[in-house]
């Protein structure tokens, strides 16, 4: 009996011991929070800024422009940290002077869009060393405006004039650059 005792203590303990090990799961990698894809090439975007000029009466444009590397504006020219750097930009007429409401706003490339649309987008990469860059013009793109108020978070998905899938994903503060 004291046997059966023992054996039966024992494999409860064991069990115990077993069930309460640690898992082998290995934790989920945690996605870039800022990012912009261009097909499979992915650039961590690290710098934003932000421009807002009146286009017409009661019509505004607010641009965005993101890098992946530290910029330095002076005098109204962005100088990159490092000596390449890509990017992406965008414009969205809105109706007021301040910044653009939470939602969706499309580019299809059409003139004279109207509020709440993307007038312009483009990829950027360059060598500030050579001063050398390239502008590639986006065809379609879809904008999600999630969050502007104390922080910008923005949602894109587009296709450029190369048929380049692009994906962009930011939260963050916007550096405003005075006209």
């Amino acid at each position: 009996m004291k046997i059966t005792h023992k054996t039966l203590l024992i494999t409860i303990v064991s069990t115990l011991i077993l069930s309460c090990s640690s898992d082998d799961d290995q934790p989920t990698p945690e996605e870039t929070q800022n990012v912009l894809k261009i097909n499979n090439q992915e650039f961590e975007l690290k710098t934003g800024f932000y421009q807002i000029s009146q286009v017409q009466e009661d019509l505004y444009a607010f641009g965005v422009i993101l890098y992946d590397t530290e910029v330095i504006v002076s005098n109204g020219e962005a100088m990159p940290e490092n000596n390449t750097f890509n990017g992406i930009a965008f414009e969205i007429n809105i109706d007021n002077s301040d910044k653009p409401e939470p939602g969706e706003y499309l580019f299809t490339g059409t003139e004279n869009p109207g509020v709440n649309a993307i007038t312009d987008a483009f990829t950027i990469s360059g060598n500030a060393e050579t001063t050398s860059g390239e502008l590639i013009e986006i065809e379609v793109a879809r904008l999600q405006v999630i969050e502007s108020s104390e922080e910008y978070q923005f949602e894109m998905t587009a296709i450029d004039e190369e048929d380049s899938e692009i994906e962009v994903r930011f939260r963050g503060e916007l550096e405003l650059i005075t006209n």
